[in-house]
C-alpha cells in the first residue's frame, strides 16, 4: 500500500496551525524509510535531537514491534 503524500504547502500551511511545536514531545515519528531487517517503515525515535556527528545522525527503529532494529540514519 503506498502512502500518501501532502506538498510541503499543505505540510506548512497546516501543521504549524493544527499542531504547534512542542519540544517535550518526543514521541516516535514515522520518516518514510523502509527497515533493512523486515522491510516496515523505521521511526525517529528522538525526533527533536540530532546527533552531533559527522554527518549529523538521527536515531531510528523499526515500526514493526516484532522486528526489534535500531540504528542510526543520516539527518
Amino acid at each position: 500500500m503506498e502512502k500518501k503524500l501532502i506538498s510541503l504547502e499543505e505540510h506548512d500551511g497546516k501543521s504549524a496551525l493544527l499542531s504547534p511545536f512542542d519540544w517535550n514531545n518526543q514521541k516516535p515519528i514515522l520518516n518514510g524509510i523502509a527497515c533493512p531487517k523486515c522491510g516496515h517503515e523505521l521511526q525517529d525515535t528522538k525526533p527533536h535531537q540530532t546527533l552531533a556527528s559527522l554527518p549529523p545522525k538521527k536515531d531510528v527503529g523499526c515500526s514493526n514491534k516484532r522486528c526489534g532494529y535500531v540504528g542510526y540514519r543520516n539527518a
